[in-house]
């Protein structure tokens, strides 16, 4: 009785261990914007690879350490050009990227697309907004977008 629950415990250790948030040592965002035309965005949107890094960093920050998983994410330059050039349909403009989760091991590798439009992203920070009145250039567009992007990943690595 007593070497079953023993065996029980421990198996619930092991368990609990395996829900547990990963732990991440590195964070790294690639994006390249030299193909952006639009210059009121650009001088905007200029850090987005500083700034995505900082707030995925700012969610998990308790996750953080030396030894753990790699988080690359490599942002899609021709969709976040395209919203650039939409003027017209902010609603639609969409942050998108490739995002692996590099874990310690040969098979334990996650790799998924993800894409924010402004929309969503401006919905979920605050229903009262007005995306008529904002571009993508907008400030407000930015950090919302940057969020909702860094939200996601955050929630995949809980």
């Amino acid at each position: 009785m007593f070497k079953q629950l023993a065996t029980g415990m421990a198996f619930s250790a092991f368990a609990t261990m395996g829900i547990a948030a990963q732990t991440v040592s590195e964070i790294d965002v690639s994006v390249d914007l030299p193909a952006i035309e639009n210059s009121e965005a650009a001088q905007v949107w200029t850090s987005l690879g500083n700034d995505l890094e900082t707030a995925i960093a700012e969610r998990i920050a308790p996750q953080l350490g030396e030894d753990g998983s790699e988080v690359v994410v490599d942002i899609n330059e021709v969709a976040l050009a395209s919203a650039f050039e939409n003027a017209y349909a902010l609603e639609d403009s969409t942050l998108s990227g490739l995002v692996e989760i590099r874990v310690p091991g040969l098979l334990n590798n996650e790799e998924y697309e993800l894409s924010v439009t402004a929309g969503q992203a401006m919905s979920a920070a605050s229903p009262d907004v007005d995306l008529a009145s904002m571009t993508i250039a907008s400030v407000e567009v930015y950090r919302a977008m940057i969020d909702a992007f860094a939200d996601n990943v955050a929630q995949k690595l809980k």
